[in-house]
């Protein structure tokens, strides 16, 4: 894998949001999407310890992960990165990840511009967060890469 490849870095700049493939421990696949950074060479999926994606993860490290420009329609390529991943719920790991993603999802003019349009969701997504922390710990799925290449649609 060539992490200098400039196509390669600009699909994983512009995409917002990955689709990881794992599989269950009796082999049943799943895709899940999740929003990701990029982290000295690794990459790292937020989610949650009870979901489906973070417990395949434990089952069978094995993953692929895929991005897409959604908003650039007229590409014809996906990005497909495999590699081995673990579940990571230490402290410093989460302020990192959250730090990140501020900066991708949050702190950008489209960011700031979504977050205030959609206000009156937070109560919502704040009960959703209150219910996602009595199931299990936040952690980040990081992904070690192993390949990568390039799918025509």
């Amino acid at each position: 894998m060539n992490v200098d490849d400039p196509a390669m870095l600009d699909i994983l700049r512009r995409c917002m949001v990955a689709r990881i493939a794992t599989l269950s421990c009796n082999g049943r696949p799943s895709i899940n999407p999740l929003y990701f950074v990029c982290q000295s060479g690794r990459i790292w999926l937020g989610t949650s310890e009870w979901t489906l994606a973070a417990r395949n993860v434990q089952a069978d490290a094995r993953v692929s992960v895929l991005f897409e420009v959604e908003q650039h329609m007229r590409s014809h390529r996906v990005l497909r990165i495999s590699g081995q991943a673990s579940v990571r719920t230490e402290q410093q790991v989460q302020r990192s990840y959250a730090l990140r993603v501020a900066r991708k999802y949050l702190l950008t003019p489209g960011g700031i511009g979504n977050y205030l349009a959609h206000l009156r969701q937070l109560p919502s997504m704040h009960q959703y967060h209150a219910q996602s922390a009595e199931k299990g710990r936040a952690c980040v799925i990081e992904v070690i890469p192993q390949t990568a290449e390039w799918l025509e649609l």
